[in-house]
């Protein structure tokens, strides 16, 4: 087996068909002299027009010459004769433009030769023959490209595959250089979560903050307590429905108090007066309208809630946890205060925004370092799969095992 570095392969295997089918190429190369030489011909049968031209005939006639010359040999020029790397799409090419060029120069001559035709018959007839020549030197290439060539074709198309391996190299190399940026980029920024984290722990460490949190959940445990006792909520629901459909007509119940109360029990308790005057009115008509059944609960709700009521105002607990609501909410009012008297609230806020922004960020990055990962492993797997195919190829072409070496700059 012969290794090779894929940027010397194309030379290499360049080689190996000129030796594998060195006669076709060789029949080739005489047949693109001939063309060549059919070229040459045409611009020196140019020549011999301006030569044939010059004191026969008037100078407007003579600058439509030159300019018919000139034209043709502009043409010619921009015909490409392969000479040295000599494929067959590089012939292919040649007899588009020869046919290009024939197309011009009739084109050419039929605006320019009437205007010296009498003068230069035997040049007009040296250039229709030179013209014929050529075209039939054209005719035999193609010929030979359809009849001889085909195989060295096949092999030739082989090379057409190789961009594909630089550009998936190319691909490889900007993908594992995007991984590296992205994977470094994600270490700094984890280093930077793990030092927010721990300066936000150092800060709510503050015993500031653990007072506030006791005190936090003290009044979330005591407002559970209270709720628990308002197990008649359903009912003065109703109540208030029937009151504003004056289903029920009783002037003793406060309906605005009744409304805030249902929004929120606690703060409308909070914001009553000492011993609850309101609450307790409207428990006290609530349980009349219950023993009434006007609210047509069914008796075992009926009954349940009227009991409810009586343990409220029996036990007389509520007043009292109300009470340790408000001085609750009065310490965790002072304590607030002395957190932010010594800047820790805001510190802390900042740190807290700061971790939330690095959190999102490091979400992309880990969105960002998955797909490019993707990405350098479909690429990966992609050059494998060419280049066993290429060399497959190789083999069948020129009878030899190549493995290709893909160097990359990473």
């Amino acid at each position: 087996m012969v290794e090779i570095l894929l940027e010397e392969f194309e030379d290499y295997y360049k080689e190996k068909l000129e030796s594998q089918f060195y006669k076709i190429k060789k029949a080739v190369k005489k047949l693109l002299a001939d063309i060549n030489e059919g070229l040459l011909e045409i611009k020196v049968c140019t020549d011999h027009f301006i030569e044939a031209g010059e004191g026969n005939i008037e100078e407007k006639a003579l600058k439509s010459l030159h300019l018919f010359s000139d034209k043709i040999r502009k043409e010619i020029d921009e015909v490409g004769v392969p000479d040295e790397d000599i494929t067959y799409d590089g012939m292919y090419n040649l007899l588009n433009s020869i046919k290009k060029l024939f197309t011009n120069i009739n084109d050419i001559a039929k605006k320019s030769i009437p205007k010296f035709q009498k003068q230069l018959q035997a040049e007009i007839k040296e250039l229709s023959y030179i013209t014929r020549k050529l075209s039939n030197k054209q005719k035999a290439l193609d010929d030979f490209l359809r009849k001889k060539y085909t195989e060295v074709k096949e092999a030739e198309y082989l090379l057409k595959k190789l961009p594909k391996l630089f550009t998936l190299r190319e691909n490889i190399e900007h993908a594992k250089s995007d991984l590296d940026k992205f994977e470094k980029e994600l270490e700094e920024r984890k280093a930077e979560q793990e030092k927010l984290t721990e300066a936000l722990k150092k800060i709510e460490k503050n015993v500031l903050f653990k007072e506030l949190d006791q005190q936090e959940a003290k009044l979330t445990q005591l407002r559970m307590n209270i709720n628990n006792q308002f197990g008649f909520k359903k009912a003065l629901k109703k109540l208030k429905f029937e009151l504003e459909k004056d289903i029920i007509n009783n002037p003793n119940i406060n309906i605005y108090f009744l409304k805030d109360f249902l929004k929120n029990p606690i703060n409308t308790l909070v914001n009553e007066s000492r011993d609850l005057p309101k609450f307790s009115a409207l428990l006290i008509q609530l349980r009349q309208v219950l023993e009434k059944n006007k609210l047509n609960l069914k008796s075992d709700v009926k009954d349940k809630t009227i009991h409810q009521i009586n343990v409220i105002f029996n036990e007389k607990r509520i007043q009292n946890e109300i009470d340790t609501i408000k001085i609750i909410r009065s310490e965790i009012d002072d304590i607030k205060k002395k957190i932010e008297h010594e800047g820790l609230a805001i510190k802390r806020e900042e740190i807290k925004n700061k971790i939330s922004s690095n959190t999102m960020k490091l979400e992309r990055l880990e969105n960002d370092l998955d797909r490019k990962n993707k990405d350098y492993l479909r690429y990966l797997s992609s050059l494998k799969n060419e280049r066993e195919g290429i060399q497959k190829s190789i083999k069948h072409r020129i009878n030899q095992e190549v493995k290709l070496n893909i160097t990359f700059n990473f």
